[in-house]
């Protein structure tokens, strides 16, 4: 019986466009639009450095002059700002021995080569809720952008729809025209579900049904934390909260006769950038370019708001509560402490 190996099965230009595409296709971030594909950071991926810099104009700001005939009328300069953002370079290999393929008869190539693009798709959502954590443990974006629920109301801090409130409040008066999206964590999914908060729509010609609360999508992601005691967080966004770009800059598919009686594999090399915008790399902060390095992208000393972004326009908020025991799994439950 012929056995199919990965050489049959990827051609690297082919697979590298095959991979990219599905990414793109099948990112639930970036197709809820919570994550935007940006050629600012995509420009740069390749260029030499650790990090991205982005520029951005500030916005139109001072107090009117006095019309007279007298006196000339002043001219104001547009100010520049720029945002510094964490470049990654990261590589992975899959691969398979001739004697398992021969002995197991699995589609081994074929699984690797099909299922490549969903493993980068969980690392970028990795990378997306890693860099929130660190983004809302930074002071200044929480002061100005986190409902701690336990916080601010210790004796009354169950998950609801009143928090939701008081969350999205934070953008005042931006508040009905900025937020579109939530992502929460199953447990968190579980009791909006228990309080009818959730209303599913199905879309005309669409497979799969879309939860709707109070006219934003629902996004389920069991990457954000639940943590002791049933702490939830739940983040709500805007569209284009945060930028994306990714670059496949090589695949090899290897043959090494003598390791392990004869191996296949496939390495594939990428450098990637996923950035909150409004928000920036802290001045004192170094990044070496490593892969995701989790306790510095959840470390808030990391993080920073760009100079001159006014926090509002920060177009991610969270939400802090406490879930029911009901909702919480049984590791999970208890004080907290």
């Amino acid at each position: 019986m012929a056995v199919t190996n990965l050489a049959n099965t990827i051609i690297p230009v082919v697979f590298d466009k095959y991979v990219l595409n599905t990414i793109m296709k099948t990112n639930r971030f970036i197709q809820s639009g919570i994550m935007t594909p940006d050629n600012t950071l995509g420009d740069q991926l390749l260029q030499p450095g650790n990090d991205i810099t982005i520029p951005f104009l500030n916005d139109l700001s001072g107090e009117p002059q006095a019309w007279t005939d007298t006196d000339d009328i002043d001219v104001d300069n547009l100010t520049t700002g720029s945002q510094r953002a964490i470049k990654f370079r990261q590589a992975k290999a899959f691969g398979s021995t001739e004697i398992s393929r021969m002995v197991s008869g699995a589609p081994i190539a074929e699984t690797i080569a099909g299922r490549f693009a969903n493993y980068w798709n969980n690392v970028d959502q990795t990378i997306l809720n890693a860099t929130l954590q660190g983004v809302f443990s930074n002071s200044k974006v929480a002061n100005t952008k986190l409902f701690d629920q336990t916080v601010v109301s210790p004796s009354d801090a169950t998950f609801g729809a009143k928090g939701f409130l008081a969350a999205i409040g934070l953008l005042g008066d931006l508040q009905d025209q900025t937020f579109n999206k939530i992502a929460v964590n199953s447990a968190t999914y579980s009791q909006m579900k228990f309080q009818g908060m959730i209303n599913t729509i199905q879309p005309q010609n669409a497979v799969t049904p879309i939860n709707y609360y109070n006219n934003m999508e629902v996004i389920v992601d069991d990457d954000i934390p639940l943590e002791k005691g049933g702490i939830a967080t739940a983040y709500i966004y805007g569209q284009g909260a945060v930028s994306y770009s990714t670059v496949l800059h090589s695949t090899e598919v290897v043959h090494e006769a003598l390791k392990q009686g004869g191996r296949d594999s496939v390495v594939n090399k990428r450098v990637s950038a996923t950035h909150v915008n409004g928000t920036t790399l802290a001045k004192a902060f170094n990044p070496m370019g490593q892969t995701t390095i989790k306790s510095e992208l959840t470390n808030g000393s990391t993080w920073d708001i760009a100079d001159g972004v006014d926090p509002r326009n920060i177009r991610v908020v969270a939400y802090k509560s406490k879930l029911d025991d009901a909702f919480v799994p049984a590791a999970l439950k208890g004080d907290g402490k």
